[in-house]
């Protein structure tokens, strides 16, 4: 049986629009092409961890991108995945975990801003794109709890756009606007150089080299070019940290690009049954089954989930009680036996 790996879906020629999913589904790409199979999930509470990707393999369940490189390293025979970094020495491989770590923080801060800040991208095509690939009534909230998600990192870094209200500049037309249109200047301004400054290190770490390490492919080399691809692929209303990656970092560019081809190049991977949401997905730890010790933090968020149905469940029935009332009904039949008796 074919390892499963379950990723947000893709668009605009990549696997996933999910980041992490999307690095996941290089790499096994990469390494064991036509050996693994996909499923298309918008549901990460199918997750043990609450989070997308996972990769489901005889009834053993994997998430995070380490704990599934390692797992398929392990497997014997057909399904066994090459090991990249295989011939780094120790230096390099705490080197290439230490640069893996850097590109997720810095370079993942500029994807989510462009994905999940500019506010044009969002209502336009993110947004869209998430609510699309959703069942109703899950594509009516769950887009901007997506968005949430990240709002408080993306602050953190100073890289959220605030939208004004509509009411405010209706108020103050003229000179909020002009006001607008500067701070916002200096926004953009200020977030250019950010990117700079981050996208310049990778580019002196790649240098003219077709990939960073010995001129053979890495995990970093995966982990840096899905970034890219994020920021350069999507067809974006703002195009802001995509012409400045296109116009000034040519090389950051066609790595990325390089491994992008030589992914589509290899047999695709076979598409398993999507899994998504479902009447079973609200109730919790029901929805995926894994044959290991819960952890602690795991079993909490269990006792609460079955909190949650026990309340709504309690709710409905207290409803239903309220809604029957014996001695009307007993009063009716009466009224009705003594109309008859009259008759």
């Amino acid at each position: 049986m074919l390892p499963v790996l379950h990723i947000w879906p893709g668009e605009w020629g990549l696997l996933s629009t999910h980041l992490p999913s999307l690095v996941a589904a290089l790499y096994l790409q990469l390494t064991a092409p036509g050996r693994f199979s996909i499923s298309h999930c918008t549901n990460p509470d199918l997750s043990p961890s609450g989070a997308l990707p996972f990769l489901t393999h005889d009834g053993q369940v994997v998430t995070s991108l380490s704990s599934i490189i390692k797992y398929t390293s392990s497997l014997e025979g057909a399904n066994k995945t090459v090991d990249l970094d295989a011939g780094l020495t120790s230096f390099e491989a705490s080197q290439k975990t230490a640069w893996c770590s850097h590109v997720e923080a810095k370079l993942g801060d500029l994807a989510s801003y462009t994905l999940y800040s500019l506010p044009a991208n969002w209502s336009k095509l993110i947004g869209m794109n998430i609510a699309y690939a959703l069942p109703v009534p899950q594509r009516y909230y769950v887009p901007s709890r997506i968005r949430n998600m990240h709002r408080h990192r993306l602050e953190a870094a100073g890289l959220w756009v605030e939208q004004p209200a509509e009411s405010t500049r209706l108020q103050f037309s003229t000179t909020t606007d002009h006001k607008e249109q500067i701070a916002q200047a200096f926004q953009r301004s200020k977030v250019v150089q950010t990117a700079r400054d981050c996208l310049d290190i990778y580019a002196r770490l790649l240098g003219e080299n077709q990939f960073i390490y010995h001129e053979r492919l890495t995990t970093l080399d995966i982990v840096l070019a899905a970034h890219v691809l994020v920021i350069i692929k999507p067809p974006f209303p703002d195009r802001l940290l995509t012409e400045l990656l296109v116009d000034s970092y040519p090389t950051l560019v066609s790595h990325a690009e390089r491994i992008l081809a030589r992914s589509l190049e290899l047999p695709p991977p076979l598409r398993a049954s999507p899994q998504g949401y479902s009447v079973w997905s609200l109730l919790p730890s029901l929805a995926h089954k894994q044959r290991r010790e819960k952890t602690e933090e795991e079993t909490q968020y269990e006792r609460v989930g079955w909190g949650w149905f026990t309340l709504a469940a309690g709710s409905v029935g207290l409803f239903l009680l309220s809604t029957y009332n014996p001695l009307a009904l007993q009063r009716s039949e009466e009224e009705e036996q003594s109309v008859v008796e009259v008759k």
